[in-house]
């Protein structure tokens, strides 16, 4: 045992204090980190190189076969992506793309090669935008952007032809993003972060959009509707006192040469042509829903000409019916009030909207919003406000407890606002009035007063429905009504009217379920206790007659439903 000690002693001394052989392997440091230094060397190797001397300009061609490989290495790939992107932006700068006037033969000949590997590089990253993966696209765009900034940052000239030519790197990039469908994370990008924030930029991607348009392949549908998408994200034109100064391109306008990118009606004007070729192309339902949504916030602030063009686009989107109709009538709206739009049919249009099924749409809380917008004005005529009052207090006898709960305090605010209306809630008796009529009955000398309501529901003129001649008797049978939340609201308009007005904003977005929960909600007073029927029945579907039983009237009307089964 003690030699067995020793020996372990000596072993150990041998391993940690012995010097080492010729033989022995010498340790090596992980493989794959290895790999990436040298990787990573090399693409820094030759693009010092490429910016040394015209004799290394070959290594762009090995540095763009490692672009390529981004399915197989995609960190080579990015590294070598952003390596060939700093070589490209300082030979551009270096104007070595570029034949001069005093050149020799070579000397063009090289600038041509370098532009035919440059549109190699920026078709590399071109086929990045749509990615599925965030990163590998969000990288293209930022360095398609740089490109962008060197070539048109070369003198006003060159600098425009960047911007506009079919060929420049601008073009490409947004014809990329209008044909790729699933590119919606990089136009998104592309508009918040450069769009909204260069007025250059904003400018030629207005240009940029109408001139794709006209010029791509792809399905009219689908470009259209990525267009929409992309100018989607761009704000809403600035002011009427706004003054373009912000540049992506380093090299800024010059007052001197009457540029347009100083001049805000040129941007406005180069916008208002982009949407005007966007409403000419093939659009799809939902396409046309989004342009509706934009329109006030987007889109109508960019128009002062052309309105007619613009009315007739709205007119054709209200025709297809729908939610759209509403939209459209919105937009007609902001054109009425902001550029005095001449639209008499504007009432009637939205006249025609009322039907038992706007209340009981998913779009109903939208349309009671506008509808509130559109007949807010007290310069209206009361008896094209009584049409509207006159409708929706016949429709609510169908409607579900959530409209009405808005219905009830929109008349009552109308009322208010209009006190002509007041009649429709009061009208003291006069035989000159045609709501009343004097009929005497069969055989007899005596004559009752009889109540005929004038107003024509079927009327498509709400002018001419002699709603205000009328009465809002369905409003007072509400009283009764089976939900105790409605009939109390509803005899609001029975009582003095103290209240300046309601606040609509709090009696939208009800359903039945809000209501239930309401009431299940509610805390029950210890001392009231809960509310039930006063007497327990003694039987549901009969009742005493005289001595005997007979079925009342839920009995017959089962026994009648039995029947029919």
């Amino acid at each position: 045992m003690p030699g067995i000690i020793a020996n372990d002693a000596v072993r150990k001394r041998k391993r940690d204090d012995g010097p080492k052989t010729d033989g022995a392997k010498p340790r090596k440091a992980p493989k794959t980190t290895s790999t990436g230094q040298s990787t990573r060397t090399r693409i820094l190797h030759l693009e010092e190189q490429i910016l040394q001397g015209r004799e290394h300009y070959n290594n762009t061609v090995e540095l763009q076969s490692l672009v390529q490989e981004y399915e197989t290495k995609p960190r080579t790939a990015t590294l070598a992506a952003v390596g060939l992107c700093r070589v490209f932006c300082r030979l551009i700068a270096a104007e070595a793309l570029v034949k001069t006037g005093g050149a020799t033969d070579g000397e063009a000949k090289i600038a041509q090669w370098l532009k035919g590997r440059l549109r190699e590089y920026v078709g590399s990253l071109l086929t990045w935008i749509g990615s599925p993966e965030a990163a590998q696209e969000s990288t293209s765009l930022a360095l398609l952007m740089r490109i962008v900034k060197a070539e048109t940052s070369q003198g006003s000239k060159r600098s425009e032809q960047a911007w506009r030519t079919e060929t420049s790197t601008f073009l490409k990039l947004i014809q990329a993003l209008l044909d790729r469908t699933d590119a919606e994370g990089a136009r998104q990008e592309f508009g918040e972060k450069y769009a909204d924030e260069y007025d250059d930029v904003r400018f030629y991607t207005f240009l940029a959009v109408k001139q794709v348009l006209k010029l791509s392949s792809t399905q009219p549908e689908d470009i259209s509707g990525n267009a929409i998408d992309l100018l989607s994200h761009m704000e809403s034109p600035p002011d009427s006192d706004y003054q373009p100064e912000t540049w992506y391109s380093t090299d800024a306008p010059s007052a001197a040469t009457n540029n347009p990118l100083l001049s805000l009606a040129s941007h406005r004007k180069a916008a208002q042509e982009t949407w005007l070729t966007i409403f000419r192309s093939p659009l799809t339902k939902e396409n046309r829903k989004r342009l509706l949504t934009l329109a006030t916030s987007q889109i109508l602030p960019n128009f002062s000409t052309r309105l007619e063009l613009l009315a007739d686009f709205l007119t054709d989107s209200f025709n297809a019916g729908g939610s759209l109709s509403l939209l459209a009538l919105n937009s007609i709206f902001h054109l009425i009030t902001h550029q005095n739009l001449d639209y008499p049919d504007f009432y009637t249009k939205l006249y025609s909207l009322l039907d038992e099924d706007v209340l009981h749409s998913k779009h109903r809380s939208r349309f009671f919003r506008l509808l509130e917008t559109f007949l807010r004005s007290e310069h209206l005529p009361a008896a094209l406000v009584a049409s509207f009052v006159k409708r929706l207090a016949r429709l609510s006898l169908q409607a579900p407890p959530g409209a009405i709960v808005w219905i009830v305090p929109w008349v009552y605010n109308c009322v208010k606002a209009h006190p002509g209306l007041g009649f429709l809630l009061h009208r003291p008796y006069h035989p000159a009035h045609r709501i009343y009529s004097t009929q005497a009955k069969a055989g007899s000398d005596s004559a009752t007063i009889a109540v005929k309501d004038p107003f024509n529901m079927l009327e498509p003129n709400p002018n001419s429905t002699g709603a205000i001649d009328s009465s809002l008797w369905e409003l007072e049978s509400l009283q009764s009504h089976y939900h105790p939340n409605v009939a109390t609201l509803a005899r609001i308009l029975g009582e003095q009217f103290t209240k300046r007005e309601y606040v609509l904003e709090d009696f939208l977005d009800h359903s039945y379920a809000s209501l239930v929960g309401q009431e299940l909600g509610r805390e029950v007073s210890a001392k009231k206790g809960v509310e039930v029927e006063w007497a327990i029945p003694k039987r549901i579907v009969m009742e005493e007659v005289g001595e005997g039983l007979e079925l009342n009237g839920v009995g017959r009307l089962l026994t009648g439903a039995l029947k029919a089964m």
